[in-house]
């Protein structure tokens, strides 16, 4: 089964939620990818669901010199992150991909996250071509896609390979933050396909859901306007339960 196939599956299991004493929390410093992708997995998913329910069933069409990806007749401006080809399933940065003629103002986000894999010593940021394993452009789209604060990334599959963007456009529907309700199916089917640590990747989307938190050993408790939301783990830090008020 394919990772994409994979975010859309999981089930949630169900607590009753428990009241606490909750903080303002905010991400810790990241010093590798695994960090970022786990401070910005959960919004840039329930980001990806939006966009997905926005362009419904249309193929996608790309015009390199407008910037834009197009769905039916809407397109939308575009950011060019890198490429992964089938053939030896290896991904090339943008800003190393020399001979596709890619323009400079495309690759702005590309070229960012080179630089911030130099200050802090990201391999995966610096290395512009290299082999990576399964669902590797997925975990780059959703990085991407938080960092920049992007409405969306998407994955333009073109045959021999798929090409990563990050798509900004006001037409695409923002996270209402103030209906938590999607929370708990959003993370149950992303942590289903995806490997992660489950509490840093909850506790993460928790914050970008502007919630004061409750932490504890194997508990992660959120409150926002009165919705409460909470998880459980086990010693490895996996989700054993989830429930809310909402």
């Amino acid at each position: 089964m394919s990772l994409f196939k994979k975010l859309f599956g999981g089930e949630k299991q169900k607590t009753e939620p428990q009241t606490g004493n909750y903080n303002t929390v905010k991400k810790t410093d990241y010093t590798n990818f695994q960090d970022l992708l786990e401070q910005n997995a959960g919004l840039s998913f329930e980001k990806q669901r939006i966009f997905s329910d926005t362009i419904g069933q249309h193929a996608w069409d790309f015009d390199m010199g407008k910037g834009t990806i197009s769905f039916g007749d809407k397109d939308f401006p575009i950011q060019i992150i890198g490429s992964l080809a089938f053939n030896n399933n290896s991904w090339m940065w943008g800003w190393a991909n020399t001979q596709s003629g890619m323009p400079e103002n495309l690759l702005k986000h590309s070229y960012e996250l080179k630089q911030m894999g130099e200050a802090k010593n990201i391999p995966e940021f610096v290395d512009g071509h290299f082999n990576v394993e399964e669902g590797f452009e997925h975990k780059i789209g959703m990085i991407a896609c938080g960092l920049f604060k992007s409405k969306s990334y998407y994955c333009a599959n073109y045959g021999q390979g798929t090409l990563v963007v990050t798509i900004d456009d006001d037409r695409i529907p923002a996270i209402d933050k103030n209906r938590p309700e999607t929370i708990t199916t959003n993370f149950s089917m992303l942590v289903g396909g995806m490997d992660l640590n489950h509490k840093n990747t909850f506790q993460n989307y928790l914050i970008d859901r502007e919630f004061e938190l409750n932490i504890s050993e194997n508990k992660i408790e959120g409150l926002r306007n009165n919705s409460t939301i909470m998880a459980e783990f086990d010693e490895l830090d996996r989700l054993v339960s989830m429930s809310g008020k909402l």
